[in-house]
């Protein structure tokens, strides 16, 4: 029989004026630039040193 496990829970945070900050708790507009960030990071390393991405708006 198997063992009746308590579900993982998984919480993210980020510094907001120096202050660590929920992401469930952040504006629409917040998790949007949170987003741009989150992707043009990751594009920027997976293609470093070939290209160079940036937000449409200078936002980040």
């Amino acid at each position: 029989m198997a063992k009746k496990r308590e579900p993982i829970r998984v919480e993210a945070y980020v510094k907001v004026n120096g202050e660590d900050v929920n992401v469930d708790t952040l504006s629409p507009e917040q998790k949007r630039k949170l987003a741009t960030w989150i992707k043009l990071t990751v594009c920027n390393e997976l293609y470093r040193g070939r290209a160079v991405f940036t937000a449409k708006e200078a936002e980040v």
